[in-house]
C-alpha cells in the first residue's frame, strides 16, 4: 500500500512538472511572437526612414534641372515687385517738386502734403499745454505727423539718389507743360506732344510706365513697356492716400493727392550707374526661378511618391510610426488636416527651392546671425528634412485612402464620417419620436395620467413656494384652473375623435353616404380625407358594377356570336347527311357552311387580336407609311362594299405625301375596320367624308358618316368589346372592330375617339409625327 501511494505521488509530481513546462513554453512562445512583431515593426520603420531619406536626396539632386529650365525661359528683369514698388513710391517724393514748380515758390511740408488729420488734438495753430501730459499740442502734432513725414521723405530721396540712379522720369500738367524732367530730353518732348502715343520711348528704354492722375487724384496707367500688366496693375494704380495715410498716437493723417498730372518713369536700355536696377538686371538669371518648372517638378515628385505609396502593401504602411494615429482621424478632420498641411507644404517647397537655387538662403542665414562654413550643409539638410516630411505626408495620405477601402465604404462612412453619424443619430431619434407618437391611443381614458402630471406640477410649484408660504394657496388655485382647462380640452378631443371614429365605422360597414357635419377641431384634416375616401369608394363600386355588367354582356355577346354561326354549321352538316338532296342543294349547303366557318374564324381571330392588345403582347414592325396612299388603297379594296351600301366617299387630302413611322399591317386593319363600319351602318345615298389634317406635331384623320338608324348609345360605349351599332345584332360582324381600332392606335402611340352629334358618327384617329 505504501509503495502504491509513493508511486501515485511520483505520478502527480511528474504531471505538475509537465503542466508547468507547457505553460512556460506557451508564455515563451507568446513573448517571442510579441518580440518578433516588435522587431518587424522596427525593421519596417528603419526601411521606411532610409527610403524616405534616399528619395529626399534624389529630389535635391535634380534641383539644377529646375535652374536650367528657368534660365531658358524668356523673361524681363522689370517684373521684380520690390523694384516696381520703389519706383512707384517716388511719386510721393516728386509731388513736392511738382507743387513748388507750379507755384514757383517754396512751401512747407505741411502746406504741400497735409490735407487733414483727426481732431483728437487741436489743430497745429493751438499751442496750449496739456495739463495731463505736460506736452504742448504743437509738440504732439510734430511728433505724430511732421517728424515721420520728414523721415519718410528723406528715405525716399536717399533711395532715389542711390538705389534708383538709373531711373529717369518726367512730369507734365494737364495743359501739356513739362514740370520736371530728369534724364534724356526725349521723355519731356514725347509728353509735350500730347499725342497719346509713346512708341518712340521703346527705342531708348527697356522699361517705362506712363501714369495719369485725374482731377480726383485717381491714378490710371496709360501706357507701359518692358513688363506684364499684371505686375504693375496693382502697384501703380493707387493714389497717395491709399499708400501713405497712417495713424500715430491717436492722430490720423490724410495727405493731399496728385491731380491733373502725368508722370513717366523710364529705365534706359544702357545703364550708366551701379545701383539696385543694374544689380537686378545683371543678376536676372541668378535671381529668377520659374514657378512653372517648380510646379511640374513637384507634380512629378508627387506622382512618383503616390505610386510608391500605392504599391507598398497596406499591412506594412500602417506599421510606420504615426500612421496608426492618423488612421483614427474622422473623415472631416482628415480632410481639414490634409488640406491645410498640403497648402503649407506646397508653399514651403516652392519657397525652399527658390531660396536655395537663388542663393537667398545664405542671406536669410546671415540675417538670423548664422554665418559660417557649414551654411551650405545646413541648407542642404533643411531641404532633406522638408522633402522627407512631404514624402511622409503623401504616403500617409495614400495609406488613409487604403484604410477606407480596407474598412469598406459603407461601414467607413457610417462609422467614421461625423456628418453622416450626426444625420443618422438625428434620424434615429426622430424615428423614435414618431414611433412614440404613433403608439398614443387617443381613445383611451387618461384621467389618471393627467392627475399624475398635475401632481408633479403641484410638487414643483410647492417647492418654489417654500420661499413664500402663501404661494402654496396660489399653487392650489392654479392647479384647479389648469385641471379644468386640460379636462375641457381633453373632452373636446375625445368627442371629436369619437365622431370621427363613428363616421369611419359607418363607411367601413358600407354606408358611403355618411356625412360629417360637426367641427372636428384637431381632426378636421381627417374629415377632408374621409370625404376623398368616400368618393374613391363610390367610384370603385361604380367601376366594379360596370365591370360586372360588361362581363355579363361580354359572355352573352360572345355566346351569341359564337353560337349563331356554329348552329348554322351544325344544321347544314345534318342536312348534308341526307342522301336525298340534289347536287345543287349540296353545293349551296357547303357554301353556307364555308361562309359561317369563315365568320367564326374571323371572330376568333378578332378575339385573339383584342386579347393581345389588352395584355400588351402586341408586336409592332414600324416602317415609313404614306398614310394618304394607304387610305386610298383601302378605299379601292372596299369599293364593292361601299357601292353596295350606296354611299359616296369624299376625300379631303393634302397635296403632299405624309409619311408616318407606323406598323403598316396594323394601320391597314385600323382603317379597314373603320370603313367596313361605314359600309355597314351608313344611310343609303349619304356621303362619307374622309379628312386628313397635318399639324406640326401630329396628323389627324377624321371619318364622318350619317347613321342609317337612330344612334341611341354613347360614344364611349361603342368602343367597348362586342358593342355594335346595330343592337339587334342582325348585321354581320363581331362587335370588336372599334375595340381593335382603339387598341392598335394606342399601341402605336396615337389617340382614337368617337364623336356623336345626333345621327352623325365621327371617328377621329390622331398619330404623332415623332414616334
Amino acid at each position: 500500500m505504501k509503495r502504491f501511494n509513493k508511486l501515485n505521488k511520483d505520478n502527480n509530481e511528474l504531471t505538475e512538472e509537465i503542466t508547468e513546462n507547457i505553460e512556460r513554453d506557451n508564455e515563451n512562445l507568446a513573448n517571442n511572437n510579441k518580440r518578433i512583431k516588435k522587431d518587424n515593426k522596427f525593421i519596417i520603420n528603419v526601411i521606411a526612414f532610409i527610403s524616405i531619406l534616399i528619395m529626399s536626396f534624389g529630389i535635391i539632386f535634380f534641383y539644377p534641372k529646375i535652374k536650367i529650365i528657368s534660365n531658358n525661359e524668356k523673361r524681363t528683369p522689370y517684373e521684380d515687385y520690390n523694384l516696381l514698388s520703389d519706383i512707384d513710391s517716388c511719386s510721393f517724393l516728386l509731388y513736392k517738386d511738382i507743387v513748388e514748380k507750379q507755384s514757383e515758390s517754396e512751401k512747407s511740408l505741411e502746406e504741400i502734403y497735409i490735407k487733414s488729420y483727426s481732431d483728437n488734438y487741436a489743430t497745429h495753430e493751438n499751442y496750449e499745454v496739456d495739463s495731463n501730459s505736460g506736452y504742448d499740442k504743437r509738440t504732439i502734432y510734430e511728433e505724430a505727423v511732421l517728424n515721420p513725414l520728414q523721415s519718410q521723405l528723406y528715405n525716399l530721396q536717399t533711395k532715389l539718389d542711390y538705389d534708383l540712379k538709373n531711373l529717369e522720369y518726367a512730369a507734365m500738367d494737364k495743359d501739356g507743360n513739362v514740370i520736371i524732367n530728369k534724364g534724356l530730353e526725349n521723355i519731356g518732348e514725347v509728353l509735350s506732344q500730347n499725342s497719346g502715343s509713346y512708341e518712340s520711348l521703346k527705342d531708348l528704354y527697356g522699361f517705362y510706365v506712363v501714369i495719369n492722375y485725374d482731377s480726383n487724384g485717381y491714378a490710371q496707367i496709360k501706357d507701359y513697356y518692358g513688363t506684364d500688366f499684371s505686375y504693375i496693375r496693382n502697384i501703380f494704380s493707387n493714389n497717395i492716400n491709399s499708400q501713405y495715410s497712417h495713424s500715430y498716437d491717436g492722430v490720423k493723417v490724410t495727405y493731399n493727392t496728385m491731380k491733373d498730372t502725368t508722370i513717366v518713369y523710364g529705365i534706359p536700355k544702357e545703364l550708366k550707374y551701379d545701383d539696385k536696377i543694374s544689380d537686378i538686371v545683371e543678376n536676372m538669371n541668378d535671381r529668377y526661378i520659374s514657378h512653372n518648372a517648380i510646379m511640374i517638378f513637384g507634380l512629378i515628385v508627387g506622382c512618383i511618391t503616390l505610386f510608391l505609396g500605392l504599391i507598398i502593401p497596406y499591412k506594412f504602411e500602417r506599421k510606420i510610426v504615426g500612421f496608426k494615429s492618423m488612421l483614427k482621424m474622422p473623415f472631416e478632420v482628415a480632410c481639414i488636416f490634409y488640406g491645410i498641411f498640403s497648402s503649407i507644404l506646397i508653399m514651403s517647397a516652392i519657397g525652399m527651392i527658390t531660396v536655395t537655387l537663388t542663393g537667398e538662403s545664405n542671406e536669410i542665414l546671415r540675417f538670423l546671425g548664422i554665418n559660417g562654413e557649414f551654411n551650405d550643409i545646413l541648407i542642404y539638410l533643411s531641404n532633406v528634412v522638408l522633402w522627407s516630411v512631404i514624402i511622409y505626408f503623401i504616403i500617409s495620405g495614400v495609406t488613409y485612402l487604403k484604410n477606407i477601402f480596407q474598412y469598406g465604404f459603407k461601414k467607413y462612412f457610417k462609422e467614421k464620417v461625423i456628418v453622416i453619424r450626426g444625420i443618422r443619430y438625428i434620424i434615429r431619434k426622430a424615428e423614435d419620436g414618431l414611433d412614440y407618437l404613433n403608439h398614443i391611443d387617443l381613445s383611451d381614458k387618461s384621467n389618471k395620467v393627467i392627475i399624475k402630471v398635475l401632481l408633479i406640477n403641484f410638487a414643483i410649484l410647492s417647492a418654489i413656494s417654500i420661499i413664500w408660504f402663501f404661494g402654496i394657496f396660489a399653487a392650489i388655485v392654479y392647479n384647479i384652473i389648469l385641471f379644468v382647462l386640460i379636462r375641457k380640452y381633453y373632452d373636446k378631443i375625445r368627442n371629436d375623435y369619437s365622431n370621427l371614429l363613428n363616421a369611419t365605422n359607418k363607411i367601413a360597414e358600407g354606408n358611403l353616404e355618411t356625412e360629417i357635419s360637426e367641427d372636428l377641431g384637431l381632426f378636421n384634416p381627417f374629415k377632408d380625407e374621409l370625404k376623398k375616401i368616400q368618393i374613391g369608394f363610390k367610384k370603385a363600386v361604380d367601376e366594379e358594377v360596370k365591370s360586372q355588367k360588361m362581363k355579363t354582356e361580354l359572355i352573352s355577346n360572345v355566346s351569341h356570336d359564337l353560337k349563331t354561326p356554329l348552329t348554322s354549321i351544325i344544321t347544314y352538316i345534318d342536312l348534308l347527311k341526307n342522301d336525298n338532296i340534289t347536287d345543287e342543294e349540296r353545293k349551296s349547303y357547303i357554301d353556307t357552311i364555308d361562309n359561317k366557318s369563315q365568320r367564326l374564324k374571323f371572330l376568333i381571330e378578332d378575339l385573339f387580336e383584342v386579347s393581345k392588345a389588352t395584355s400588351g403582347n402586341i408586336k409592332l414592325n414600324p416602317v415609313n407609311v404614306d398614310i394618304i396612299e394607304l387610305i386610298r388603297q383601302i378605299e379601292i379594296e372596299l369599293s364593292d362594299k361601299l357601292d353596295n351600301a350606296k354611299v359616296v366617299v369624299k376625300n379631303n387630302f393634302p397635296d403632299n405625301k405624309i409619311f408616318l413611322n407606323l406598323d403598316s399591317q396594323k394601320t391597314f386593319r385600323i382603317f379597314e375596320n373603320l370603313l367596313n363600319n361605314v359600309a355597314k351602318y351608313s344611310m343609303e345615298g349619304s356621303r362619307v367624308y374622309v379628312d386628313i389634317t397635318e399639324n406640326e406635331q401630329d396628323v389627324t384623320i377624321n371619318i364622318k358618316n350619317m347613321s342609317a338608324v337612330e344612334i341611341d348609345y354613347k360614344s364611349d360605349e361603342i368602343i367597348e368589346r362586342f358593342q355594335r351599332g346595330d343592337k339587334s345584332r342582325n348585321t354581320e360582324g363581331s362587335g370588336l372592330g372599334l375595340a381593335i381600332v382603339k387598341s392598335f392606335v394606342e399601341a402605336q402611340g396615337g389617340i382614337f375617339k368617337v364623336e356623336i352629334d345626333g345621327d352623325l358618327f365621327k371617328s377621329v384617329v390622331i398619330f404623332m409625327k415623332k414616334q
